[in-house]
């Protein structure tokens, strides 16, 4: 039990150290959610329309 709160206040410490405050870490995070679902929306949507243009059989 001592042992979990000591991980929990390192990986918080190390956390903070490296991505600066948590509403920063937030953001960066939330930055690269909107980047990789658009990337995911653009690769559907060319898929999509190289499927019905006939380029993929």
């Amino acid at each position: 039990m001592k042992s979990e709160n000591v991980t929990n206040s390192n990986n918080t410490e190390g956390t903070t150290l490296e991505g600066g405050s948590k509403e920063a870490l937030n953001q960066k995070t939330s930055i690269q959610f909107l980047l990789s679902t658009t990337l995911v929306v653009v690769t559907i949507v060319l898929v999509a329309a190289t499927a019905y243009y006939g380029l993929i059989h």
